[in-house]
């Protein structure tokens, strides 16, 4: 394997061969795939530019490579992203997936790639992904799933024989210290409830005698089923029969019937909604015709956020 290093002069005063940082001319030295040795220059100050040049040797004196890399069948990172996210498409993939594949390869890569002149797919080497890497402004475990989806992009590359290995599985991994999510305490979910029926008091808006009912079925519907507030607000109503609720495991897809208590089920089902389909989401969120008309159902009584039997 080539390795780039820096041959300092005067008035250069550092000593360490691997320092990137100064204007010395680099050098490359190492293997070949084919068992030959190389010292050369790399014609360049750029430890950037040097390594793309030790890299682009090593690819084309690879005995594997079955066509020269020259401009006419080199495809572009443009090109890759391209295809890479066609591909997601077609598969169906979540849109939430395919959102987190655009930002960081439309938004952010092909950017970043343009400002340092990368046109090629095989210039985008482990080093020029690393500090691809450094621009992220964002918390460690989003940068370990953005590094995690640029492994799957390379490993798409690999498979249409764009590349002959991934650049991004040669950079460590992200460090990550989970901070694991704290539950409520039965008091602490008590004040949570009761806080709800302040919402009653307030005045104004649309549908404001519903909202403090609403807020909590919504909670109370998250606490018994397990849903996200996403899930829970577009809940349907045909998933709720009598005190079980249908849902669908996110990996399996098969259907499980989740028991919440009959107290919730009965406000659940009592919810005033002009929309026939959903619990939470009305007709005039959805459309522009049809108000609320049913009268509000009084609560179930509940004790420290328990409903009472």
């Amino acid at each position: 394997m080539l390795r780039v290093y820096t041959r300092h002069y005067p008035p250069c005063s550092r000593t360490d061969i691997g320092y990137r940082r100064c204007h010395c001319p680099k050098w490359i030295n190492g293997l070949l795939p084919t068992g030959r040795f190389v010292r050369i220059s790399a014609n360049t100050r750029s430890w950037e530019a040097a390594e793309r040049k030790a890299r682009l040797m090593e690819t084309n004196a690879d005995p594997l490579r079955q066509t020269p890399l020259d401009d006419n069948v080199r495809i572009t990172v443009e090109e890759a992203v391209r295809d890479f996210l066609a591909d997601e498409e077609a598969r169906q993939l979540a849109k939430m997936t395919m959102c987190q594949s655009r930002t960081l390869l439309q938004q952010q890569l092909l950017p970043w790639a343009k400002s340092q002149s990368i046109v090629f797919l095989d210039q985008l080497t482990t080093p020029n992904l690393r500090e691809f890497r450094a621009s992220w402004k964002n918390s460690a475990l989003t940068s370990q799933r953005k590094h995690h989806r640029l492994n799957s992009f390379f490993d798409f590359c690999i498979e249409n024989e764009w590349v002959i290995r991934n650049p991004a599985k040669r950079m460590k991994s992200v460090h990550v210290s989970p901070i694991p999510t704290d539950y409520f305490t039965p008091s602490e979910f008590a004040k949570i409830i009761d806080s709800t029926y302040t919402y009653g008091e307030w005045r104004g808006g649309r549908d404001f005698e519903h909202r403090s009912l609403r807020l909590r079925a919504l909670i109370l519907l998250m606490r018994w089923s397990g849903l996200s507030i996403l899930d829970a607000v577009t809940l349907e109503r045909n998933r709720l029969q009598t005190h079980r609720l249908l849902l669908y495991r996110h990996k399996t897809k098969v259907p499980v019937f989740v028991p919440i208590p009959a107290a919730v089920a009965e406000m659940m089902h009592a919810l005033p909604n002009s929309n026939p389909r959903y619990f939470f989401l009305d007709r005039q969120w959805r459309s522009t015709h049809g108000k609320e008309g049913m009268a509000t159902i009084p609560a179930p009584a509940f004790q420290n956020g328990e409903p009472k039997d």
